[in-house]
């Protein structure tokens, strides 16, 4: 991601090079005719001319090129105002990717004309003027079985670091011409969302038992498998999936059933996780807001996936209202609840996890300590508490690892919060409560302060 002073740089035409070029030029030039400029000799008078032809050679060149740019710009204008284009974007698997590098493909269909050897880029304009990394569009979409082509497309990789939800707001396209002396910008209005997973991290095991049922009549350990009528089967229905028609039966008695997958009993066949995301500590948006909500997410999902592992359904209970995105279906869909969250000031743990249905709760080091005890009076011992530590969030500036000293490390993100994490007030408050925090834990037992999601 740049920040919005780079969005505004993105609209120059004059590329460096084509001023680095006129420089040297100029300064060439310049040097010549101060060495050689008052020499008569024959040297000098093929130097001259051979000069002469070099510049108009290079004027011709360079007037094609900007040319060729000028004219396809013109055209996509002209296409894009009688509506003869249209973008479309690929994020991901569709709408989704894991946070990090993710993938992108951008398709201007219609009327697009890359310069004469040149190239046309795009780029996503997110809220707040915040943009992606540069697709170059350099592929042919042709129609099927023609030879016309309809679009052009362009795949590759952007950097979205936060795990959250992106806005796309336009699409910035750029005509280069071929000795990329300019860029001829234009911009497309585009309304999408996006959003960003948390990453996965190390696989865990992680053992908890449901707390509660459904109607609250009994508990088993391990849920129940029902038949389904018929004997696994049923008469064939609009809508039944046809792969599911059992053609043995039909070929003994011309009756069309299908097979009725197993269900499983619903009493307790399902886990409370109760992830709070309050902060007690009132952030406000700080620098390092977004980065301890990053590595937060990580360790929830994490731990959501561990406990899915126990073969139950897990349910995660909201404690604030998350956005609903444009294209998504209404089926549950935990990962972005868990995606979309935000750190929230008003419902605290106490409140938010429900004692009779909690098997298992998580949360943040900016829980502080008191909020902690408030909720364990409340907590039976049996439920496992987890609290995720986040003073070693952002790594420390000291910290070199062995391979560091032969490899140059990969840039992150983060890398500009190391020294201002390290003598910020809010590490040393938080070093602080997860040590008081870790205390009160020890002594009630079946409870962690993790850096990571290591729970056996």
């Amino acid at each position: 991601m740049r920040v919005s002073f780079f969005h505004w740089i993105n609209y120059l035409v004059v590329r460096w090079q084509f001023v680095l070029t006129i420089l040297v030029l100029w300064l060439g030039g310049l040097w010549l005719k101060t060495q050689y400029g008052q020499d008569d000799s024959n040297l000098w008078i093929v130097m001259h001319q051979f000069l002469v032809i070099i510049q108009w050679t290079i004027l011709g060149l360079f007037s094609v090129s900007v040319l060729m740019a000028v004219l396809a710009w013109m055209l996509f204008i002209y296409s894009v105002n009688n509506r003869r284009v249209g973008v479309q974007i690929q994020f991901g698997d569709g709408q989704r990717a894991e946070a990090g590098f993710a993938p992108l493909a951008v398709t201007l269909t219609g009327r697009v004309i890359r310069p004469l050897l040149g190239t046309v880029r795009a780029r996503l304009i997110f809220a707040e003027k915040k943009l992606s990394d540069t697709i170059m569009l350099d592929a042919d979409v042709y129609k099927r079985g023609g030879l016309l082509r309809k679009a052009i497309r362009g795949t590759g990789k952007t950097l979205l670091h936060d795990r959250g939800i992106y806005d796309v707001e336009e699409v910035h396209i750029t005509f280069c011409d071929m000795f990329n002396l300019i860029a001829l910008p234009y911009t497309l209005p585009f309304s999408q969302q996006l959003y960003t997973l948390p990453k996965e991290l190390k696989e865990q095991g992680v053992k908890a038992q449901p707390n509660t049922t459904e109607e609250q009549k009994h508990r088993i350990e391990i849920p129940k498998r029902v038949e389904g009528e018929y004997i696994n089967y049923k008469e064939f229905e609009t809508g039944d999936n046809i792969r599911r028609i059992v053609w043995k039966i039909y070929a003994k008695s011309g009756q069309l059933v299908v097979r009725v997958p197993e269900t499983k009993d619903p009493y307790a066949s399902h886990l409370y996780f109760y992830a709070s995301f309050y902060d007690g500590f009132n952030l406000q948006g700080g620098i390092f807001d977004t980065e301890l909500l990053n590595v937060y997410k990580d360790k929830v999902r994490n731990l959501f996936e561990a406990l899915q592992k126990n073969g139950y359904d897990v349910r995660i209970p909201q404690d604030q209202e998350v956005p609903k995105l444009s294209g998504m279906s209404d089926k549950k869909n935990e990962l972005f609840q868990i995606t979309a969250a935000n750190w929230q000031h008003g419902k605290t743990p106490n409140i938010f996890v429900a004692p009779t249905k909690a098997a298992f709760v998580c949360l943040s080091a900016l829980t502080p300590v008191a909020e902690l005890e408030l909720l364990l009076r409340n907590l039976a011992v049996n439920i496992p508490v987890v609290v995720v530590k986040l003073s070693d969030a952002i790594p420390s500036p000291f910290q070199i690892k062995l391979q560091d000293v032969f490899f140059r490390p990969e840039k992150q993100p983060y890398d500009k919060l190391r020294k201002p994490w390290f003598v910020s007030s809010l590490r040393s408050r938080l070093q602080k409560n997860e040590n008081e925090m870790e205390h009160v834990l020890k002594q009630r037992g079946n409870g962690w302060v993790i850096r990571s999601i290591e729970i056996q």
